[in-house]
């Protein structure tokens, strides 16, 4: 028997070393780039990326750095130009406040600029300002609007006993109350060619799954890969999978309903997340009202053969 290669996918396959995976388990390429655009030089990128709570700390930090800097030009052209400053409280909290209350447009009122040189500093920091909160706007709107799927993977490949062999399988299951429909998964089977070669080769394998797609996607889905002769995993022990760090990436395709779009999600299973002697639980039951409760904590839920 002769199995059909796919063909090299983008991610490369003649390596000087052996590579442990092509793909982060959460679809993100498993790649350091160098000399390319890092995330400063790709600053808008950067922001609608990282996670919510590192862009809330940015803005609450630029927010404040910029309050600071103008605290400090406030107090080197003099306090005594800030008519109305409280004697209740420091020149610096003065001028602090009153730099809050310009980089904001608020202006209470009760402390304005009386001189040249606050005047200036007032006009150039009530601009920064607008500039800054509508580019906080537009981001705070991209991030919110950016449209992405949210589909949960179970961490573990199983090897399982399946029907008169045996089955490679993977669960997923859509975290989100909203309808996906069409839903195709296409995976590649990544293995190295050989142990102990000058030069460690990758190979990549099309994955047949019995049920590659389905039309509406409400439960939990158990994707299966049966082993057999038209298998890449045909005759491959469970330890040799380990050693010759075996690698599936998935890629799901489905038409989401609330965005009104097609969108795809990625996922990477490594040599390390395969088990053996194990079996899926169900995570989905009747209730005695005859309706049907799905269990999505217990979607790594496994049972023994």
């Amino acid at each position: 028997m002769i199995l059909k290669k796919a063909k090299d996918p983008g991610l490369g396959s003649k390596f000087q070393n052996p590579i442990k995976r092509m793909m982060n388990p959460d679809g993100a390429y498993n790649i350091i780039r160098k000399g390319g655009l890092n995330n400063f030089q790709d600053f808008y990128k950067f922001l609608l990326e990282i996670k919510w709570y590192s862009f809330l700390l940015f803005i609450t930090l630029f927010y404040i750095a910029m309050n600071l800097v103008f605290t400090g030009l406030y107090l080197f052209v003099g306090i005594e130009q800030l008519k109305g400053a409280s004697e209740l409280q420091s020149d610096f909290f003065n001028a602090f406040f009153f730099s809050a209350q310009t980089f904001t447009t608020v202006g209470y009122g009760a402390i304005s600029p009386n001189g040249k040189a606050a005047d200036i500093l007032a006009m150039i920091e009530a601009y920064i300002g607008l500039l800054s909160f509508a580019l906080a706007t537009g981001l705070l709107y991209g991030r919110f609007s950016k449209p992405s799927l949210k589909i949960s993977f179970s961490n573990n490949l199983i090897l399982s006993p399946y029907e008169d062999g045996e089955a490679l399988m993977f669960k997923m299951v859509n975290l989100r109350n909203n309808v996906l429909l069409n839903t195709k998964v296409t995976t590649l089977f990544v293995i190295d060619k050989g142990i102990g070669e000058d030069e460690f080769n990758k190979e990549y394998f099309a994955l047949n799954l019995e049920t590659d797609t389905v039309n509406f996607f409400p439960l939990t889905w158990t994707l299966v890969h049966k082993i057999d002769e038209n298998s890449p995993l045909f005759n491959i022990s469970f330890s040799e999978l380990k050693k010759r760090n075996s690698e599936v990436i998935v890629m799901v395709e489905t038409f989401d309903e609330t965005f009104g779009q097609m969108m795809i999600q990625k996922h990477s299973y490594a040599e390390d997340q395969l088990i053996t002697g194990k079996k899926f639980d169900r995570n989905f039951r009747m209730d005695e009202n005859g309706q049907l409760v799905l269990h999505i904590d217990e979607l790594n839920n496994l049972t023994s053969i």
